[in-house]
């Protein structure tokens, strides 16, 4: 069972080790563009598990993170 209260984005890529996140983003600074607060939705060591709850989830603004700063070897970032 995921939290339904709204939580830092860092506090939730702190709690989960080398896993793939998918995010509702509740809170977002307007001047950066970076998500502050959300609720996390799915976890997974499986990229392609988090892919498949995207496809499902009405969040309206949805993020897919790495918990690490660093993504998996053989994968790339774009921003």
């Amino acid at each position: 069972m995921y939290r339904r209260t709204t939580q830092p984005i860092e506090a939730i890529r702190r709690r989960y080790t080398r896993e793939w996140l998918l995010i509702a983003i509740d809170e977002m600074d307007d001047a950066t563009t970076t998500p502050l607060r959300g609720r996390l939705l799915a976890h997974s060591k499986d990229r392609d598990e988090i892919y498949d709850c995207l496809l499902r989830t009405r969040a309206q603004l949805p993020l897919v993170t790495y918990s690490e700063d660093r993504p998996p070897k053989g994968y790339a970032v774009a921003f």
